[in-house]
Protein backbone atom coordinates (compact mmCIF):
# COMPACT_ATOMS: atom_id res chain seq x y z
CA UNK A 1 0.00 0.00 0.00
CA UNK A 2 1.59 3.74 -1.16
CA UNK A 3 1.64 6.66 1.62
CA UNK A 4 -1.42 8.36 -0.43
CA UNK A 5 -3.51 4.90 0.43
CA UNK A 6 -2.26 5.22 3.63
CA UNK A 7 -3.00 8.17 4.64
CA UNK A 8 -6.75 8.19 3.20
CA UNK A 9 -7.10 4.83 5.77
CA UNK A 10 -5.60 6.70 8.95
CA UNK A 11 -7.70 9.77 7.93
CA UNK A 12 -10.82 8.08 7.13
CA UNK A 13 -11.05 5.86 11.14
CA UNK A 14 -14.07 5.73 12.45
CA UNK A 15 -12.81 8.11 15.72
CA UNK A 16 -12.99 10.76 12.77
CA UNK A 17 -16.27 9.70 11.05
CA UNK A 18 -17.63 10.36 14.69
CA UNK A 19 -15.76 13.53 14.77
CA UNK A 20 -16.90 14.97 11.46
CA UNK A 21 -20.35 14.09 12.00
CA UNK A 22 -20.55 17.19 14.80
CA UNK A 23 -19.65 19.56 11.69
CA UNK A 24 -22.41 17.72 9.78
CA UNK A 25 -24.81 18.29 12.55
CA UNK A 26 -24.59 21.92 13.73
CA UNK A 27 -26.40 23.28 10.47
CA UNK A 28 -28.99 20.43 10.97
CA UNK A 29 -29.15 21.47 15.01
CA UNK A 30 -29.44 25.20 13.35
CA UNK A 31 -32.04 25.05 10.93
CA UNK A 32 -34.49 23.45 13.39
CA UNK A 33 -33.82 26.05 16.43
CA UNK A 34 -34.31 28.63 13.73
CA UNK A 35 -38.01 27.33 12.87
CA UNK A 36 -38.56 29.28 16.43
CA UNK A 37 -41.68 26.09 17.04
CA UNK A 38 -41.73 23.41 19.62
CA UNK A 39 -41.33 20.77 17.26
CA UNK A 40 -37.78 22.02 15.79
CA UNK A 41 -36.77 22.96 19.55
CA UNK A 42 -37.62 18.96 19.74
CA UNK A 43 -35.99 17.68 16.58
CA UNK A 44 -32.73 20.04 16.87
CA UNK A 45 -32.28 19.48 20.54
CA UNK A 46 -32.29 15.49 19.58
CA UNK A 47 -29.98 16.02 17.18
CA UNK A 48 -27.63 18.37 19.49
CA UNK A 49 -27.59 15.40 21.60
CA UNK A 50 -26.45 13.01 18.85
CA UNK A 51 -23.60 15.29 18.17
CA UNK A 52 -22.85 15.28 21.85
CA UNK A 53 -22.85 11.77 22.01
CA UNK A 54 -20.26 11.51 18.77
CA UNK A 55 -17.88 13.75 21.30
CA UNK A 56 -17.98 10.44 23.41
CA UNK A 57 -17.53 7.89 20.46
CA UNK A 58 -14.95 9.72 18.86
CA UNK A 59 -12.54 9.45 21.62
CA UNK A 60 -13.47 5.77 23.01
CA UNK A 61 -12.58 4.37 19.60
CA UNK A 62 -9.56 6.47 18.99
CA UNK A 63 -8.46 5.33 22.29
CA UNK A 64 -9.85 1.73 21.83
CA UNK A 65 -8.14 1.36 18.20
CA UNK A 66 -5.40 2.75 19.09
CA UNK A 67 -6.23 5.30 16.68
CA UNK A 68 -5.01 8.85 18.79
CA UNK A 69 -3.86 11.37 16.50
CA UNK A 70 -2.20 14.75 15.98
CA UNK A 71 -5.36 15.37 13.66
CA UNK A 72 -7.96 14.00 15.83
CA UNK A 73 -6.42 16.49 18.28
CA UNK A 74 -6.79 19.37 16.08
CA UNK A 75 -10.17 18.73 15.16
CA UNK A 76 -11.98 17.18 17.72
CA UNK A 77 -11.90 20.39 19.73
CA UNK A 78 -12.50 22.17 16.47
CA UNK A 79 -15.74 20.59 15.73
CA UNK A 80 -17.35 21.19 19.43
CA UNK A 81 -16.45 24.61 18.41
CA UNK A 82 -18.13 25.05 15.24
CA UNK A 83 -20.65 22.97 16.80
CA UNK A 84 -21.86 24.64 19.21
CA UNK A 85 -20.71 28.69 18.06
CA UNK A 86 -23.72 28.29 15.62
CA UNK A 87 -26.31 26.28 17.67
CA UNK A 88 -25.76 29.53 20.67
CA UNK A 89 -25.89 31.70 17.37
CA UNK A 90 -29.27 30.00 16.22
CA UNK A 91 -30.57 30.17 19.74
CA UNK A 92 -29.95 33.01 19.82
CA UNK A 93 -31.78 34.26 16.91
CA UNK A 94 -34.51 31.82 17.59
CA UNK A 95 -35.11 34.53 20.45
CA UNK A 96 -34.09 32.50 23.54
CA UNK A 97 -31.60 34.88 24.68
CA UNK A 98 -30.10 38.76 23.28
CA UNK A 99 -27.24 37.87 20.20
CA UNK A 100 -24.81 39.29 21.96
CA UNK A 101 -24.79 36.63 24.46
CA UNK A 102 -23.29 34.14 21.72
CA UNK A 103 -20.04 36.86 21.57
CA UNK A 104 -17.81 35.32 24.81
CA UNK A 105 -18.47 32.12 22.42
CA UNK A 106 -17.43 33.23 19.10
CA UNK A 107 -14.02 35.01 20.25
CA UNK A 108 -13.08 32.40 22.44
CA UNK A 109 -12.94 30.30 20.12
CA UNK A 110 -11.55 32.51 17.80
CA UNK A 111 -8.53 32.94 19.91
CA UNK A 112 -7.84 29.69 20.25
CA UNK A 113 -8.19 28.19 16.72
CA UNK A 114 -6.91 31.26 14.98
CA UNK A 115 -4.32 32.09 17.29
CA UNK A 116 -3.43 29.64 19.97
CA UNK A 117 -3.69 26.10 18.41
CA UNK A 118 -1.68 27.40 14.92
CA UNK A 119 0.87 29.15 17.14
CA UNK A 120 1.90 26.38 19.00
CA UNK A 121 1.86 24.61 15.90
CA UNK A 122 4.27 26.64 14.10
CA UNK A 123 6.21 25.72 17.34
CA UNK A 124 5.74 21.96 17.20
CA UNK A 125 3.18 21.14 19.44
CA UNK A 126 -0.24 20.12 19.07
CA UNK A 127 -2.29 21.00 21.75
CA UNK A 128 -5.01 18.72 22.55
CA UNK A 129 -7.95 19.06 24.65
CA UNK A 130 -7.48 19.11 27.89
CA UNK A 131 -10.00 19.05 31.47
CA UNK A 132 -10.39 22.52 31.66
CA UNK A 133 -11.65 21.83 28.02
CA UNK A 134 -13.61 19.08 28.83
CA UNK A 135 -15.22 20.62 31.39
CA UNK A 136 -15.95 23.77 28.85
CA UNK A 137 -18.29 21.45 26.58
CA UNK A 138 -19.76 19.33 29.13
CA UNK A 139 -21.30 22.21 30.86
CA UNK A 140 -22.31 23.44 27.52
CA UNK A 141 -24.04 20.59 26.49
CA UNK A 142 -25.56 20.24 29.79
CA UNK A 143 -27.06 23.92 29.36
CA UNK A 144 -27.95 22.92 25.59
CA UNK A 145 -30.38 20.52 27.06
CA UNK A 146 -31.58 23.00 29.61
CA UNK A 147 -32.50 25.50 27.23
CA UNK A 148 -33.90 23.36 24.97
CA UNK A 149 -36.36 21.82 27.62
CA UNK A 150 -37.06 25.29 28.93
CA UNK A 151 -38.32 26.79 25.63
CA UNK A 152 -40.35 23.62 24.91
CA UNK A 153 -41.96 23.63 28.02
CA UNK A 154 -43.38 26.94 27.41
CA UNK A 155 -45.25 25.80 24.37
CA UNK A 156 -47.54 23.44 27.01
CA UNK A 157 -47.38 25.81 29.75
CA UNK A 158 -47.31 29.43 28.22
CA UNK A 159 -47.20 31.03 31.99
CA UNK A 160 -43.83 29.98 32.79
CA UNK A 161 -42.24 32.47 29.70
CA UNK A 162 -42.15 35.07 31.89
CA UNK A 163 -39.34 33.02 33.76
CA UNK A 164 -38.05 31.29 31.37
CA UNK A 165 -35.81 33.93 29.02
CA UNK A 166 -33.92 35.55 32.40
CA UNK A 167 -33.51 31.93 33.08
CA UNK A 168 -32.01 31.24 30.01
CA UNK A 169 -29.84 34.51 29.80
CA UNK A 170 -28.46 33.35 33.58
CA UNK A 171 -27.58 29.71 32.28
CA UNK A 172 -25.42 31.25 28.84
CA UNK A 173 -23.82 33.77 31.06
CA UNK A 174 -22.96 30.68 32.95
CA UNK A 175 -21.68 29.07 30.44
CA UNK A 176 -20.02 31.85 28.68
CA UNK A 177 -17.83 32.85 31.58
CA UNK A 178 -17.19 28.86 32.04
CA UNK A 179 -16.00 28.82 27.92
CA UNK A 180 -14.17 32.50 28.74
CA UNK A 181 -12.27 30.95 31.42
CA UNK A 182 -11.35 27.46 30.43
CA UNK A 183 -8.73 28.64 27.59
CA UNK A 184 -6.64 30.50 30.26
CA UNK A 185 -4.35 27.26 30.28
CA UNK A 186 -4.29 26.80 26.92
CA UNK A 187 -2.51 30.37 27.14
CA UNK A 188 -0.36 28.56 29.82
CA UNK A 189 0.16 25.72 27.41
CA UNK A 190 1.49 28.10 24.81
CA UNK A 191 3.97 30.05 27.04
CA UNK A 192 5.48 26.56 27.61
CA UNK A 193 6.26 26.19 23.81
CA UNK A 194 7.73 28.90 23.61
CA UNK A 195 10.02 28.53 26.49
CA UNK A 196 11.37 25.34 25.06
CA UNK A 197 11.64 26.21 21.88
CA UNK A 198 14.95 28.83 24.08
Amino acid sequence: MNEAATARVSFWTLANVFTFARFALAPVCAFFFLQETYWGLWVGGWAGGLAMFTDVCDGYFARRQKQVSDLGKIFDPLADAVFFVIVWTALALAGAYPIWFALPFMLREFVQHVYIRPTASALGVVLAANIWGKLKTLVQTLVLIALCWLEFFTHYWPGIASWVKPLNMVLIGITGAVSMLSIIPYFGALRDARKAQH
